[in-house]
């Protein structure tokens, strides 16, 4: 066998090893917020978000309240929430599968 047919060959071989690495690189990717909202209510951008983000529990705090306008197209879940945290006056704690947001003191 030539050393250029060998190349060949050992290149064929390695095209279905670098497209499952591909595919695995994109399923691992993890959860994104796209959102495009203007002037709507917080409570209903955090419970998108919660969808989006697959988080199981948002506690909202009573006091919470306002509307925001936000335009996000895969933007990681931890900075979309601080984002909107940041820009509402709203603070929150993180603590596995739960998200409580409360007005910022």
């Amino acid at each position: 066998m030539t050393p250029v047919i060998r190349a060949v060959t050992r290149a064929v071989k390695l095209v279905p090893l670098a497209l499952m690495l591909l595919l695995f690189a994109a399923a691992a990717k993890p959860p994104a917020v796209t959102l495009d909202v203007k002037d709507e209510d917080v409570r209903v951008i955090l419970k998108s978000m919660q969808k989006q983000c697959a988080i199981k529990n948002l506690i909202i705090d009573p006091n919470v309240s306002g509307s925001g306008t936000f335009y996000f197209k895969d933007v990681p879940c931890r900075t979309a929430f601080d984002v909107v945290f940041r820009t509402m006056g709203l603070a929150a704690e993180y603590s596995d599968d739960v998200v409580a947001v409360e007005k910022k003191k």
